[in-house]
């Protein structure tokens, strides 16, 4: 015997042909137009100038993507991230940046000092190994000479490479399960986040 299929009303299958839409279709977002519940601001309970602007481009069961506008002379959080975050950006209008930060890998505000030049320069003048020179009065002359040399070097690389002081947008992805770490020393209490973080 032949079986006749249920006949389905219209309002169910409008709401499938919307789900399978909604699922396949490309988006094109402008963030600058998104509802107050997909934007807001982040540092603005942390002491210190911490503040930047987010928006949620998109957020499902596969990625959070996040724009942020970075505003001149406000410094970003010391965080991680539990699957690693994949950000780009834009140093100037031709020089895009696409970084990968792997998982548990500690980025974004300032970072601790470490700079290898620095621990080069504080062996040469050690005074152990002045000592043991046969000039020392040379060898720290050449020491001193040297480091203010790499210093000089430092900064004009710096003004040379940096991006003019403007505000600018970078976005960043997150994967499941979309765990944030904050470890920043202006955060007094580091805290982990799932999902957007809100301040």
């Amino acid at each position: 015997m032949h079986q006749i299929a249920p006949r389905r009303d219209s309002h169910d299958l409008s709401n499938e042909t919307q789900t399978q839409t909604e699922e396949t279709q490309t988006m094109a977002i402008n963030p600058y137009l998104l509802p107050p519940d997909q934007q807001g601001w982040r540092g603005s309970s942390i002491p210190g100038a911490h503040q930047r602007k987010w928006y949620t481009l998109v957020e499902n069961e596969t990625c959070l993507v996040t724009a942020l506008l970075l505003i001149p002379g406000e410094v970003g959080i010391r965080h991680s991230h539990e699957t690693g975050e994949l950000s780009v950006h834009f140093s100037d209008e031709m020089r895009p940046e696409v970084a990968w930060n792997p998982p548990g890998v500690v980025h974004g505000g300032i970072p601790g000092p470490v700079n290898p030049v620095a621990a080069a320069l504080d062996g040469l003048m050690d005074d152990a190994a002045i000592k043991a020179s046969d000039n020392p009065e040379l060898t720290k002359l050449v020491a001193s000479v040297l480091e203010a040399h790499i210093k000089r070097v430092d900064e004009i690389l710096e003004q040379r490479t940096k991006p003019s002081p403007a505000p600018r947008v970078i976005v960043d992805i997150l994967f499941p399960p979309f765990k944030t770490t904050i470890v920043d020393p202006d955060v007094t209490q580091g805290k982990t986040v799932t999902g957007q973080w809100y301040d």
